[in-house]
């Protein structure tokens, strides 16, 4: 594999494993205290890294070593934030500490004073992505949930987006996190509560992060990922009596929708 000389100077011959949680196409090697992204340039690969640059001082994120770009692809050796992500079985087999630490995590990203934040992630500039990517064929409807398209869904992501146009619901202001689900949530070693994949963060719905983070619960609990095992004691309610919140049907439901066409 290809490495950029300015980036093994730093890693040398240190053993790593490769991290494939995620769903990003970027090939992740994680060493014990540092981690490198390797993924193609986009706008979302570089408002991460201004997002992460201007979160230090601010949340428990991953301070950039050294970013290079060639060819057409970035590659970002990361401080590693050592701990467990909240997908880790130990969370699992504890569903009332974890939703604890999901409201943490949720009231950390709230306080976030958004006065300055580079990064807009409104409901209009998600939809002008979201068009974007339609417009591309770059939505994977069989990586979808499985009511969203045919019978009974939408029969196309044009008709997705046109009734996400259509029906746009009012927006409640917060820095969000934007791809708000478990594995991307860490209990550091230092008992501090860290952020990492932060490519969609910025000032947007708050809902955003309360559907996602929803849904990766229920996921999780579920069997749906952890190789199928289920992991009782878990109720959705719970999730919304630590937030301190009703449960909004209508935009929980909207935000899922929005993301499946990314």
């Amino acid at each position: 594999m290809y490495i950029p000389d300015s980036i093994k100077s730093y890693i040398s011959n240190k053993p790593y494993t490769l991290d494939s949680k995620g769903k990003s196409g970027a090939v992740i090697m994680m060493f014990h205290d540092a981690v490198l992204k390797i993924e193609e340039v986009s706008e979302e690969v570089r408002r991460e890294e201004r997002v992460i640059s201007w979160l230090n001082g601010r949340l428990y994120v991953p301070s950039t070593i050294i970013s290079v770009e060639e060819e057409g692809k970035i590659y970002r050796l990361m401080e590693r934030i050592r701990g467990k992500d909240l997908s880790s079985p130990s969370f699992l087999e504890n569903p009332e500490r974890l939703l604890d630490l999901c409201a943490e995590a949720y009231e950390k990203l709230s306080n976030v004073d958004i006065s300055d934040c580079p990064s807009c992630r409104s409901l209009d500039f998600c939809l002008k992505e979201a068009e974007e990517r339609v417009e591309k064929n770059l939505v994977d409807v069989e990586d979808t949930d499985p009511s969203t398209f045919g019978k009974g869904g939408f029969s196309s992501p044009e008709k997705l987006l046109e009734w996400l146009m259509d029906n746009k619901p009012k927006e409640e202001k917060s820095f969000i996190h934007g791809d708000f689900c478990l594995p991307n949530i860490i209990l550091g070693e230092n008992g501090d509560i860290g952020f990492i994949d932060l490519g969609r963060s910025g000032v947007g719905d708050k809902y955003n992060d309360i559907a996602l983070l929803s849904r990766s619960l229920k996921s999780n609990f579920s069997g749906h990922y952890n190789g199928g095992k289920q992991y009782p004691g878990y109720r959705e309610e719970m999730l919304y009596e630590r937030l301190g919140i009703r449960k909004d049907e209508e935009k929980v439901r909207y935000y899922l929708l929005l993301d499946e066409l990314f």
